[in-house]
């Protein structure tokens, strides 16, 4: 039985038949590998608006293009997609707080049991290398933006884009697409671009120009 067939089964119930629909839209983005934390997530972009907490415990409530643009993606044409490209990656953490998801954004994963996760605008964020998006970025296709995404976000956790991985992602056609996509992303030298020297070390910077 596909999944197209499953959810027309008039045993189910509704809430069960969008369960379904979901973890079939978005296994391709999680390599089939779908955290509960997916679901609160996507759950929460259909309402159009995302708590986000930054710095010591502040939240705030942002419309998904609020959002997209604190993270660098809002030159994408799928906001959705992009959001849970970057938590797939562990960019992004999804906490549940009274039933309610809300979003920080990761600075550095642990490395090991026991280290503690380390978010942006945090005094402990202050040296870890960020994930933002050049400003440039906004001349490439929405597919370009994503694979740069994905591409610094490994950067920035020491670890080599896996055309493996990346070619099962949602829209990408195999690992040999995913070549092409690297490849061109290097081509742009915006996987190293580094915005201004002020910046703390290894910090990905938005800035246009070095001052």
């Amino acid at each position: 039985m596909t999944a197209d067939q499953a959810v027309r089964d008039p045993q189910l119930t509704d809430d069960a038949r969008d369960l379904m629909q979901r973890l079939a839209r978005l296994g391709p983005l999680y390599d089939y590998e779908l955290p509960m934390a997916a679901i609160s997530l996507d759950m929460a972009i259909d309402l159009g608006k995302l708590g986000l907490i930054t710095g010591n415990n502040e939240g705030s409530l942002l419309s998904l293009n609020d959002l997209a643009g604190q993270l660098g993606v809002n030159g994408t044409s799928d906001v959705r997609t992009s959001l849970h490209r970057l938590h797939s990656i562990g960019a992004l953490l999804v906490e549940l707080h009274d039933d309610t998801p809300l979003v920080r954004v990761v600075a550095n994963r642990p490395s090991k049991p026991g280290d503690p996760w380390i978010f942006q605008g945090t005094p402990e964020s202050a040296n870890v290398p960020s994930v933002c998006i050049p400003e440039q970025a906004r001349e490439l296709s929405a597919e370009q933006i994503s694979t740069l995404m994905y591409m610094r976000a490994c950067q920035s956790q020491m670890e080599q884009p896996d055309p493996e991985k990346y070619g099962r992602f949602e829209g990408i056609n195999g690992p040999d697409h995913a070549r092409e996509l690297f490849n061109s992303v290097k081509a742009t030298g915006l996987l190293d671009y580094h915005g201004c020297d002020a910046c703390p070390a290894g910090h990905l910077c938005t800035r246009k120009t070095r001052r």
